[in-house]
C-alpha cells in the first residue's frame, strides 16, 4: 500500500467522517473552506483529497473486485462516487459505531448495486473477465488486488482525483475545459446540470458584474425545466454534428460566452480560459501529490 493510502487509512473516525461529508454532500464543502475537526481547522480542499485518496483505495482492495482488472475498478469507482453523492449515503451515518465500519458497509452494497447493474454486467463479462474464456498463453491473466503493482494504483487514485479536482474549478474555467474534453471525458447529469446553469447565467448577464458572477458560479442557478429539456437537446445535437469534440466556436456558443460579441473573440475568450482551466488543474494536482507527468 502507498505512502498516501497508509495515511488515509490510518485517519482517524472524525478526520475520515469530516473528510467524507466534505467530498461527498450533494454539494460538496467548497475547497478554501475551513472545517474545524476535533478542534484542529483544516482545509476543505485537503479534506477533499484524502476522502478521493481513501475511496481509491478501498475499492481497488476491496475483495468483489478480486478478479476485475483497472479499467473495471475504474468503472466501479465511478459508480460509487456518484452513489455517495447523489443518495447523501455519509450523512446517514448515526454516529452510532466506527465510521469506518459503517463507510465498509455502504461500499460493500454500492460494489453489489454496481455488480448487478447492465453496466457492470457488462463490464465483467467482457471476454477477458469470463472465467470460461481462456486466454493465449502470451496473455496475462488480470492480477488480484494485492497483487497490483505500485503504478497501476497510483493511475487509479490519480484518476479520482483529477475527476474531482475537475469538478471544483470555478464555472467559467471548469466548464469551458470540461465541454473541450468530450468524448474522451463522458458528460453525466451533473455535468450537463452544470452547464445548463453557467449557460443560462451568462445568456441573462446584463453587465460584467453579472458575468463575474456566472464565472464564479455565485449566480449559476439551474434554469426552468423547459429551457433544461431545450438546451440538453441543443448540447446532443453539438456533440453530433462534431463527434471528435467540440470546436472552441461550438464551446462558446453552447455556453454563451461573450454572448454579442464577434465570434472571434468569443473562440479567444474560451481557449484562454481552457488554458487557464489546466492551468490550475495542474496546480491543484500537484498540492495533492499527483504528478502528472509521471502518470
Amino acid at each position: 500500500m502507498t505512502r498516501e493510502a497508509d495515511a488515509a487509512r490510518g485517519a482517524d473516525d472524525p478526520l475520515l467522517l469530516a473528510a467524507y461529508l466534505a467530498e461527498f454532500a450533494p454539494l460538496p464543502t467548497e475547497k478554501d473552506a475551513v472545517v474545524l475537526v476535533g478542534g484542529v481547522a483544516r482545509r476543505a480542499g485537503d479534506l477533499r483529497a484524502l476522502a478521493v485518496h481513501d475511496l481509491a483505495a478501498r475499492v481497488g482492495d476491496h475483495h468483489l473486485l478480486r478478479r476485475a482488472d483497472d479499467t473495471a475498478r475504474l468503472a466501479a469507482l465511478t459508480f460509487v462516487e456518484r452513489r455517495l453523492a447523489a443518495g447523501d449515503k455519509i450523512a446517514q451515518y448515526g454516529r452510532e459505531g466506527a465510521f469506518a465500519g459503517f463507510l465498509r458497509r455502504v461500499l460493500h452494497n454500492l460494489l453489489l448495486d454496481w455488480l448487478r447493474s447492465p453496466a457492470g454486467r457488462a463490464e465483467l463479462h467482457r471476454k477477458e473477465h469470463d472465467p470460461a474464456f481462456e486466454a493465449p498463453e502470451d496473455v496475462e491473466e488480470p492480477p488480484l488486488p494485492g497483487e497490483l503493482d505500485e503504478r497501476a494504483r497510483a493511475l487509479m487514485r490519480n484518476h479520482a482525483i483529477a475527476l474531482a479536482l475537475l469538478r471544483a474549478l470555478p464555472p467559467g474555467r471548469g466548464a469551458p475545459l470540461r465541454l473541450s474534453l468530450w468524448p474522451a471525458y463522458e458528460h453525466d447529469a451533473e455535468d450537463v446540470a452544470a452547464f445548463q446553469g453557467f449557460a443560462r447565467c451568462h445568456e441573462t448577464a446584463t453587465s460584467q458584474a453579472d458575468a463575474r458572477g456566472c464565472d464564479s458560479g455565485r449566480r449559476c442557478e439551474l434554469p426552468d425545466q423547459p429551457w433544461r429539456e431545450a438546451y440538453a437537446a441543443e448540447l446532443d445535437e453539438r456533440k453530433r454534428l462534431e463527434p471528435g469534440g467540440l470546436s472552441r466556436r461550438a464551446i462558446a456558443e453552447a455556453l454563451r460566452i461573450g454572448v454579442g460579441k464577434p465570434i472571434d473573440k468569443r473562440e479567444g475568450a474560451v481557449c484562454e480560459r481552457i488554458s487557464k482551466a489546466r492551468l490550475m488543474l495542474v496546480e491543484e494536482l500537484r498540492r495533492t501529490g499527483v504528478e502528472s507527468s509521471r502518470t
